[in-house]
């Protein structure tokens, strides 16, 4: 003991041994290290950061895998574990194991199948304590003592069901429906990205209609070339059931307003003798179908690689060309004259 307390080199005094208390914000707080001395300014909460309290969806779900104690338990709340929506495709989940604590980013196909097991149990959203109310010296830790800290409660129970009826009686806690919640998920997304397709569907007196066309394509391209689109496009390919009318509200909300503003253009331009199209609305949906073909694959695209503009131009103006001259030279798609079926998959 002696010998290691006389390898100890502790100032008796210096700007690195001053203590700041909790109301000293927006101090700079010097501390000597083995190399240099760093200043760091923190807040409040003895953080370098100031973060934002956020709102989590804790999830008491049942058990994937039977074990033994689950008899002794909630029959829909065998399981907690904690998510929030960072934005539209990219998700943050803090899940208690055995063997760890897994904190992870999630893509929003991702999200979709840990809410479809959120949806066999219960939901509750409550938004997390800064700096937070809990205790490390807790002692035994299960997924809901972990749970609890992590939203820095410092409720003393050790029972999932326990910690349900905590967080469900908070002033603020709201029980979340997965099915609302993805249908008002798709239809913030279908409304964001059609805006812009629709804000240059205008067609002036002297453009043509191959020009407002092309331009409403690039649009359509665009948008379904976005991270948050195409985490709908996965999650609906799924084909579980919980997504069917949150695909069915991006429908209504994204792709089929388009096919009508589509068909509002080939009806006038048709009236106007520019074109001969006997069903407007069935050479609309044609269009949207056409550009969704095989357009990764005929672009070349990536998620986290955007296509070179001159390869979406070139795109959309052989789709453009066969549908109203009939060329069957189209990059990309191939069968176009098969019915149009509402789908979402790219």
């Amino acid at each position: 003991m002696r010998k290691l307390i006389s390898r100890m080199q502790i100032p008796a005094s210096g700007q690195g041994t001053v203590l700041q208390g909790i109301d000293d914000r927006g101090t700079c707080i010097p501390f000597v290290t083995d190399r240099e001395t760093i200043d760091i300014e923190i807040d409040a909460n003895g953080s370098p950061v100031t973060l934002e309290a956020a709102d989590w969806l804790v999830c008491f779900v049942p058990g994937l895998r039977k074990q033994w104690w689950h008899g002794l338990v909630d029959a829909k709340h065998k399981h907690v574990f904690a998510m929030r929506m960072v934005d539209e495709n990219t998700w943050l989940i803090m899940e208690p194991w055995w063997t760890r604590n897994m904190g992870n980013v999630l893509s929003f196909d991702q999200a979709v199948q840990f809410l479809r097991w959120a949806a066999a149990g219960d939901i509750i959203k409550v938004r997390e304590a800064i700096p937070g109310h809990g205790s490390q010296t807790r002692g035994w830790s299960n997924c809901a003592v972990l749970v609890s800290f992590m939203l820095g409660r410092r409720y003393r129970t050790w029972s999932l069901h326990g910690l349900y009826k905590k967080l469900k009686a908070e002033q603020g806690a709201q029980v979340v429906d997965v099915s609302r919640l993805l249908v008002d998920h798709c239809t913030t997304v279908a409304i964001r990205t059609t805006q812009a397709v629709l804000s240059a569907s205008t067609r002036p007196p002297d453009e043509s209609l191959e020009s407002v066309l092309s331009h409403i394509g690039q649009g359509i391209v665009r948008a379904w070339l976005m991270p948050a689109v195409i985490g709908i496009h996965k999650a609906a390919a799924a084909g579980n059931r919980l997504f069917n009318g949150a695909a069915d509200a991006y429908w209504a909300n994204g792709p089929e307003r388009v096919i009508e503003r589509v068909r509002g253009l080939l009806e006038e331009a048709s009236r106007r003798g520019e074109i001969n199209i006997a069903d407007s609305i069935l050479a609309a949906r044609r269009f949207v179908s056409m550009l969704r073909n095989n357009l990764q694959r005929a672009i070349g695209a990536r998620v986290d690689t955007p296509p070179p503009e001159a390869k979406i131009h070139d795109y959309v103006k052989s789709v453009v060309t066969a549908l109203l001259h009939g060329s069957s030279d189209v990059t990309g798609p191939k069968g176009s004259e098969v019915a149009f079926q509402k789908e979402l998959a790219c």
